[in-house]
């Protein structure tokens, strides 16, 4: 049976359970995105940091990505 979206589903059959590391890893997602996600993932969990805090490190690390991804297009040009 064909799944919609096949690029949304990764086999973990082989894994017990799943942390954000190996969720990052299985989705190739690195760098501050990798951060971003972490940061979204326990949005104020930690104890060390506050909701509000933890989301805006989580948008500091997407605008981050989108510098560097800008940087890399003018470099390529």
């Amino acid at each position: 049976m064909s799944q919609k979206h096949n690029h949304y589903f990764r086999d973990v059959s082989h894994l017990k359970k799943i942390d954000i590391y190996r969720f990052c890893d299985l989705y190739n997602v690195t760098g501050p995105l990798e951060h971003a996600l972490k940061k979204i993932a326990c949005a104020g969990e930690r104890g060390a940091k506050d909701f509000y805090k933890d989301l805006n490190e989580a948008i500091d690390s997407i605008n981050r990505a989108i510098e560097m991804r800008q940087e890399d297009e003018a470099a390529n040009q």
